[in-house]
């Protein structure tokens, strides 16, 4: 059977319940393999409007068959990457950027899980950061999810340090960003 041709566009706000219904089946095994109730993730408990909110005031890139999202990645722009420092050795990593893209929102349907199309979204993130003169890509993740720790570990994050502010361990992960000459 012959894969479909994915198209990759930014999301529409008007497209913000498809990309919710993604989301929430991702996180649905997010939360299996993380050990972690789906009752205390964030992005649970998201509106349709929060959604388009998120897709109009950030990047919200998605892999589209047809008129499905497939796949997504929100990237935000951070001019202050302190921002995310919540001890001495974050704090210490991220007073070495200036320029931060945060990735949140990253789910690819269960059906499409292992084709590729999740490290395709990791690098437009790296590239949209690179475009945008980041020196870092970060994001958090569940410390107890060995399959997207390993995920982002073989993409060439880093584990920056470790938090539990919502009520789990999740881990603070960082990539330099490298310079791409066009």
């Amino acid at each position: 059977m012959k894969q479909p041709a994915y198209s990759l566009r930014q999301a529409l706000p008007g497209e913000a319940d498809k990309v919710s219904r993604l989301i929430r089946e991702a996180m649905l095994t997010y939360s299996k393999e993380s050990g972690i109730s789906p009752d205390i993730l964030e992005s649970m408990h998201e509106s349709v409007e929060s959604v388009a909110y998120r897709i109009e005031n950030n990047y919200c890139l998605c892999l589209f068959d047809g008129d499905n999202p497939e796949a997504t990645i929100t990237l935000s722009i951070c001019d202050t990457p302190l921002k995310y420092s919540f001890s001495e050795k974050t704090e210490e990593y991220l007073s070495n950027f200036q320029k931060a893209v945060y990735i949140s929102r990253f789910a690819v349907s269960d059906k499409l899980r292992g084709t590729g199309l999740g490290i395709h979204l990791i690098q437009q993130a790296s590239e949209f950061a690179n475009h945008n003169k980041a020196n870092v890509l970060l994001l958090h993740t569940a410390k107890s999810n060995k399959i997207m720790t390993a995920f982002y570990e073989n993409r060439g994050f880093e584990i920056i340090d470790i938090e539990s502010s919502r009520h789990y361990e999740r881990a603070l992960f960082g990539m330099k960003v490298k310079r791409i000459n066009k």
